[in-house]
């Protein structure tokens, strides 16, 4: 450990000579929360920018993998990829003006991001509605390690202006440094988009067959896969129902929360598995999916300006809500029915899965509510907003 403390100090010395010597240029470098990952606000934005880039400016995604370089490289869009080409790396590194991420952790190569004053850091944002809070409402290492990620960065956006100013105070922000210009993953959701991730994930096109989809958010504490906790869960008598009423039920996993005891080997239940599909993105999927099963996910956010229909299993919520806290009451705005049992789930399932209109006249007044604090749904063009915003940057 130490040769390597050692080393790694080494090397930043040396590249922090280096870079003196490198002209800073008009280079924005964007990647997604997980180097392995082609996926959300980032990935939108950069093929947004990538398609109205000019001489002004020249964007790179940032990749460690080498399925999304060739990918990439296909579509002659700009990439840079430390295992594949270090050379180019570090001169684009070395050389941008701007990073971003959907993450609050940017590219930061040997800390020589974090140290440059020359390099503005922006956050595009990940998450939404609720639960965006400081990890833990008590003062411990962990809380104030998040605030710090988050201060680390010149600007952050987020979706609202009635989140920005909660967050802007919540993660102690300096009140010029937040930004509310929506989230360029649900711009997709203002006008059709072509459905072909079911097939991307199974291998065979959807037909007729309706689509569940349950999204279990990252606990900061240990729990087993939340869907175990269900009274009355038996996945062979679930696998059954759903083929009896030609359903499917796909889930995944936070990226941070270990994939144990999940049910798997399902004709009906399909465990999306993030780390071998790189091109799987949620707000894609989401407009194939019929019916969302959820917790405390950003995804309800997205998914309410489809108005489809939501069900709720929140087994842990006493226990969620001490160790990380809410914007705002969860259980008062929640914008759909919760359900506790194998068999209340079964039948909420078939109620608004037939009659999503029901679902509307059910919750109206709470999803105009919600969508009023957690998303501007007069926001529908992200991409191009926070794109004049990075560009207007570059010459500061």
């Amino acid at each position: 450990m130490f040769l390597k403390f050692i080393l790694k100090k080494s090397l930043s010395i040396f590249f922090s000579i280096i870079k003196i010597f490198i002209r800073k240029k008009n280079y924005i470098i964007i990647q997604s929360y997980n180097p392995y990952s082609y996926s959300e606000n980032s990935k939108y934005l950069f093929e947004y920018m990538s398609r109205h880039q000019s001489h002004k400016f020249k964007i790179y995604w940032n990749t460690n993998s080498k399925i999304i370089s060739n990918f990439l490289k296909k579509k002659n869009l700009n990439y840079i990829n430390i295992k594949k080409n270090p050379l180019k790396f570090l001169y684009i590194f070395l050389s941008a003006k701007i990073i971003i991420d959907s993450g609050t952790k940017f590219l930061d190569f040997l800390g020589l991001a974090s140290s440059d004053l020359k390099v503005l850091k922006i956050c595009i944002y990940h998450g939404g509605g609720p639960k965006l809070m400081p990890i833990s409402k008590k003062i411990t290492k962990e809380r104030q390690k998040n605030i710090q990620d988050h201060k680390a960065f010149n600007f952050i956006n987020f979706p609202s202006s009635f989140v920005k100013n909660k967050c802007q105070k919540n993660f102690d922000l300096d009140v010029n440094k937040v930004l509310s210009l929506g989230y360029p993953r649900c711009d997709q959701f203002f006008k059709k988009k072509k459905k072909k991730i079911f097939k991307y994930i199974t291998g065979h096109d959807k037909h007729n067959s309706k689509v569940i989809l349950y999204t279990p958010t990252w606990r900061g504490y240990k729990y087993s896969f939340p869907l175990n906790y269900m009274k009355g869960i038996n996945y062979n008598n679930l696998n059954n129902f759903l083929k009896k009423n030609d359903l499917f039920f796909f889930y995944s996993c936070h990226p941070n929360q270990k994939n144990k005891n999940i049910p798997l080997k399902f004709s009906r239940i399909k465990f999306i598995n993030i780390k071998k599909l790189p091109f799987y993105d949620t707000n894609e999927f989401l407009n194939e999916v019929d019916l969302l099963l959820n917790d405390y996910s950003a995804s309800s956010t997205d998914f309410v300006i489809l108005k489809k229909p939501q069900i709720f299993f929140i087994p842990d919520y006493k226990r969620y809500d001490n160790h990380q806290g809410f914007l705002d009451n969860y259980k008062k705005n929640l914008i759909g029915p919760e359900v506790n049992s194998m068999t209340g789930l079964k039948k909420k399932i078939l109620k608004y899965s037939n009659s999503p209109k029901e679902y509307n006249n059910e919750f109206r007044l709470k999803i105009k509510n919600y969508t009023k604090k957690y998303y501007n749904l007069s926001i529908k063009n992200s991409s191009k907003l926070l794109k004049d915003f990075v560009v207007s940057k570059l010459d500061y």
